[in-house]
């Protein structure tokens, strides 16, 4: 690989290394108002951490 090519693909890894934290505070964001608008019990926050990942 040239140096270009590594440079490309460094590059292309922190894109997707960014988009998959902005993704991750999307879901959690998500969740976290599940969890609001519930009445903000505690105990079911892997049910409105699966329902957040299912509505993004």
């Amino acid at each position: 690989m040239s140096n270009g090519s590594n440079v490309a693909a460094k590059n292309e890894n922190e894109i997707e290394k960014f988009q998959d934290q902005e993704h991750e505070e999307q879901v959690r964001l998500a969740a976290y108002y599940r969890w609001k608008s519930r009445g903000e019990n505690h105990g079911e926050d892997r049910a409105d951490w699966f329902e957040a990942l299912d509505s993004l």
